[in-house]
């Protein structure tokens, strides 16, 4: 089941294998370096990004939400 959680005032919503990204997005990175992504999602629609472990995900919006993917 899909979990929501406000990360840098983003509502984004995420299931149980995608937990380590939002964790990456909301506590690794500085507000400023996050923002990025979820503002490159916005414009385009994805925004494939990394962990420092190499843990692949994407972030995507679509109907005024992000979420995020594990790949």
């Amino acid at each position: 089941m899909a979990q929501e959680k406000y990360v840098h005032g983003f509502r984004l919503m995420y299931e149980k294998e995608a937990e380590e990204g939002m964790r990456y997005l909301n506590d690794r990175l500085e507000s400023d370096f996050a923002k990025v992504f979820f503002v490159y999602a916005q414009h385009y629609r994805t925004a494939p990004f990394e962990d420092q472990q190499g843990r692949k995900y994407v972030l995507t919006y679509e109907n005024n939400m992000y979420m995020l993917e594990r790949r």
